[in-house]
């Protein structure tokens, strides 16, 4: 007897859980069908053109700089130090006395010899005024001459000992830190101060092998450093090395910079690049068009004439050397054709987009590639 109402009551249930479920199949049928109308916004995006033309060609390497005379003046001779001639950082000149060291036992010797070769002179004149009176032989007149170049001979010696205890600038430069003090026995070949010639330095800059073949000594190189980030200084390529380094596949070369105003200091790490001639018109676009992944490099190409009904476009690209902010494209687009610079990231192809007014994350240099004609 109350078989019906738990079957009328199991029937109302179905009948509820069949409502629920149209509903919740048909809510988002619905809700899209009140929404299609109302086309997402066109994304806001930068764009720049691919431009045809005079690409420059640089090559680029880092490096250091370094002095062309640069010495540690150091002693010839050991020796006690007498007298310091010079002042810590000051400007030489060739020639000039820096450190006395103790002459005195050569200067006594020296003064024996003058005295000995005096008497070997007078000698000498005393043999030859008898040889032709036969009261000397010729024998004695040669060994006379013998003992007097002999004892010459011997100052030159004791001469070249002094001037030795001298320690003199080889050339004009500029000294360093003193390393030596009054009253210290100095050892031969022991550092007395450096001396640096910085009038013109060399920059020695690694660049990729490739550049061997195109590179040739008297080409202009700039180089740039940190110190002095809104200048560039000029400088000449005097040598390049004949072999590669088989370690990291680059070849050194050596320019000469001129460094009148004393601004550069040997040492200091330097940005070089060498310009190569133009080559024929290529494409080139801003560097931030360029996106990288791991099927390869792409671009987003604007599409449509309609400046209120743009999209773009996905298309991958073969890209070329990079300068000035630009990245050469040997391939995939067209001349003309408007890539996006910025916004990549919220793109796929298809998407619309509206173009911004001003493209805030440009690399681009001021002055843009001359156009082909």
């Amino acid at each position: 007897m109350n078989r019906k109402p738990k079957l009328l009551a199991g029937a109302t249930i179905a009948l509820a859980v069949v409502a629920f479920a149209y509903k919740t199949l048909c809510a988002p049928t619905a809700m899209v069908a009140g929404t299609s109308d109302n086309a997402p916004s066109p994304l806001k995006v930068a764009t720049a053109e691919v431009l045809l033309g005079a690409v420059p060609q640089v090559l680029t390497g880092i490096g250091e700089l370094e002095a062309t005379r640069q010495i540690m003046v150091a002693a010839e001779t050991s020796g006690l130090i007498t007298a310091i001639a010079f002042d810590p950082g000051t400007r030489v000149r060739a020639g000039q006395l820096l450190v006395q060291l103790n002459a005195a036992p050569e200067q006594s010797e020296l003064a024996r010899l003058e005295a000995q070769a005096s008497n070997a002179r007078a000698q000498l004149q005393r043999t030859r005024t008898l040889l032709p009176q036969q009261a000397a032989t010729q024998e004695e007149l040669d060994q006379a001459h013998w003992a007097y170049q002999q004892v010459l001979a011997e100052i030159q010696r004791v001469k070249a000992l002094i001037e030795q205890k001298r320690i003199k600038a080889p050339f004009d430069g500029v000294l360093g830190v003193r390393k030596v003090n009054l009253g210290q026995y100095l050892q031969a070949g022991e550092p007395v101060v450096s001396l640096t010639d910085a009038r013109t330095l060399y920059a020695n800059i690694t660049l990729p092998e490739r550049a061997l073949a195109l590179l040739a000594p008297g080409q202009e190189m700039s180089v740039a450093v940190d110190a002095y980030p809104q200048r560039t200084f000029k400088g000449r390529i005097g040598t390049l090395e004949p072999r590669i380094d088989p370690g990291t596949r680059t070849v050194l070369v050596q320019a000469v910079v001129a460094n009148p105003e004393q601004l550069l200091t040997p040492g200091m790490y330097v940005n070089g690049q060498v310009a190569l001639p133009a080559g024929p018109p290529r494409m080139s676009v801003p560097e931030t068009a360029v996106s990288y992944s791991a099927y390869g490099d792409f671009v987003y190409r604007v599409q449509g004439a309609d400046a209120s009904a743009l999209s773009v476009r996905q298309v991958y690209v073969k890209t070329g050397e990079r300068t000035a902010g630009r990245v050469v494209l040997q391939d995939g687009v067209q001349p003309g054709d408007r890539v996006v610079t910025s916004g990549q990231l919220r793109l796929q192809n298809g998407a619309a987009v509206q173009i911004a007014a001003q493209d805030s994350l440009s690399l681009e240099a001021p002055q843009e590639p001359v156009l082909a004609k």
